[in-house]
């Protein structure tokens, strides 16, 4: 079929996610706007000619096939509204939805020395990243990307009157309807309410001077479960004794990796000297040295450790601390990683491991599944992100992410590489299953004593706090399986229906026809 009008024509990599799980073998046509007056144009088109079977991409990370799948027939890529800089005429810093997070960065960095508190992964577009929450190696100092968010350029679909709409919505709006569109995009604006072309932050953090970089390491021979146990409630305590200029990375490792390890990122407060920040990040590497040698011996690290954020080229600091400059930690701890096949689960934590999930995790770590060997699970792990900070001086209802008491945030990642090419199904595939297996199950056991999900409703203690959506995982709940209700209580607790303001609601006034749908979007009712 040809491609519609205001389209161009399909190429292979139209197809294609970043995971490359996903692929869209029915699309037929692709939609580029480069201004807002193209925007609105070619997403009423393409809705008119395709209806739900729209989609919107600006950096193609989703971990799920929200976008790249057997329904999808047109797709809107934000790649060429991609800049990022200051609007004299909103007297805010914009960044467009087609910007990704290295162009952004850089941008702000070099152009007006600010930064924002978002993501590693150098090619994740600011698109969902941003309205998906935001989080990153900042966000301890400065809060999620979602707390700086002042306004937003957005296009809707005015069902009644057939046809797309532009929309400013800000904090400032006198609309009480674009108000809570800006609350309910601050978190969970991900294909639910519209396209979003352009975010704006009327102020935001100057950007560090320096930062520093460490990493401990461990061998896996030397760890026993008690030691393992120890390792994760020494951690526990150490984010919650870290300053706010600190952020963690614990990469817990299948042991076929043969080491886990812990990487540490240390940025400058305003004002301090080169040689004062060194000598104070110095001193709290010899302070966690010395804490985590007391479980188990430091060893160098052999190889970079994977995982989505942080994924390191080079063993980051190893065996001392890595004095750079803010720049440089950014392009250090770029977290992209290759293309491959890739499953994940995500939850947050308000409190320490407990014995059991600290034996689970400890088990599943130590457990390969049957048809793969065990080398294939070396870029296994569940990585475990250090939270709190200013993110937890935002009341849980000021943005649709609730989570403002976490200590942690957990990352379950397994990837992997096989010879089929782009959109090729392997008739017997055993290595996918094996590894699909191994997450869901290792998930399942850690949270078994709340019905096998990070279910605050059913954890009296307290522990632990939902799951994050921008990390999606579809074994949650869909509307296909007709409990996408579960999965977006973990991601949005009381914010998703019960609170008076609430993401229901919203929907239902901004998207009436549910035209912005997908697997686990907000529902009408």
């Amino acid at each position: 079929m040809s491609a519609s009008i205001g389209s161009r024509p399909v190429v292979l990599s139209d197809r294609q996610g970043f995971d490359r799980r996903w692929f869209a073998p029915a699309l037929e046509a692709v939609y580029v706007p480069k201004t807002d007056t193209e925007a609105v144009t070619q997403v009423g088109e393409a809705i008119s000619r395709y209806g739900r079977d729209v989609k919107v991409v600006s950096g193609r990370h989703c971990y799920e096939n929200f976008v790249y799948n057997e329904t999808t027939r047109a797709i809107v890529d934000m790649s060429t509204m991609n800049r990022a800089g200051w609007d004299d005429r909103r007297g805010a810093y914009f960044i467009e939805a087609g910007c990704e997070n290295w162009s952004a960065y850089r941008v702000l960095l070099n152009g007006f020395a600010k930064t924002l508190p978002a993501g590693s992964c150098y090619s994740v577009g600011a698109g969902g990243h941003i309205t998906g929450g935001g989080y990153g190696l900042l966000s301890r100092l400065h809060g999620l990307t979602v707390d700086h968010l002042s306004a937003v350029d957005i296009v809707t679909w005015n069902a009644p009157a057939n046809r797309a709409e532009l929309h400013h919505v800000s904090a400032k709006s006198t609309s009480a309807d674009e108000r809570d569109l800006l609350w309910a995009l601050q978190g969970a604006g991900t294909g639910n309410f519209g396209v979003i072309l352009r975010y704006y932050f009327e102020r935001l953090p100057d950007a560090p001077e320096f930062a520093s970089i460490y990493t401990l390491s461990w061998n896996w021979a030397s760890l026993t479960p008690n030691s393992f146990a120890d390792l994760l409630a020494a951690y526990a305590d150490f984010v919650q004794d870290m300053p706010d200029t600190d952020f963690s990375l614990l990469k817990l490792t299948h042991v076929s990796a043969g080491q886990l390890g812990m990487i540490v990122q240390s940025v400058s407060p305003e004002g301090a000297t080169r040689l004062d920040h060194q000598a104070e990040a110095g001193r709290r590497y010899t302070e966690a040295l010395t804490r985590f040698e007391a479980i188990a011996e430091q060893t160098p690290l052999e190889n970079p450790l994977s995982g989505h954020p942080g994924w390191t080229t080079a063993p980051a600091g190893n065996g001392n601390v890595q004095h750079v400059t803010y720049l440089e930690a950014l392009q250090t701890l770029n977290g992209s990683g290759p293309n491959q096949f890739g499953k994940y689960k995500s939850a947050y934590m308000n409190k320490a491991f407990p014995p059991e999930q600290s034996a689970a995790i400890y088990r599943w770590l130590n457990t390969t599944p049957k048809g793969v060997p065990a080398s294939d699970m070396s870029q296994s792990l569940l990585q475990v992100d250090s939270y709190g900070g200013a993110i937890n001086r935002v009341a849980s209802d000021a943005t649709a992410v609730p989570q403002r008491n976490a200590i942690m945030k957990l990352q379950y990642q397994t990837y992997w590489l096989n010879a089929a090419r782009p959109g090729e199904k392997i008739p017997d595939d055993t290595q996918a299953d094996a590894h699909l297996s191994w997450i869901n199950e290792f998930y399942r056991d850690v949270y078994a004593k709340y019905g096998g999900f990070p279910d605050p409703a059913r954890d009296p203690s307290g522990t632990v706090a939902g799951a994050y959506y921008n990390y999606p995982d579809d074994v949650l709940g869909t509307h296909a399986t007709r409990n996408v209700d579960n999965a977006l209580w973990l991601y949005f607790l009381d914010n998703f229906r019960t609170n008076p303001r609430n993401l229901v609601t919203v929907k239902r006034r901004w998207d009436p026809a549910n035209v912005f749908h997908h697997a686990q979007s907000i529902p009408l009712q």
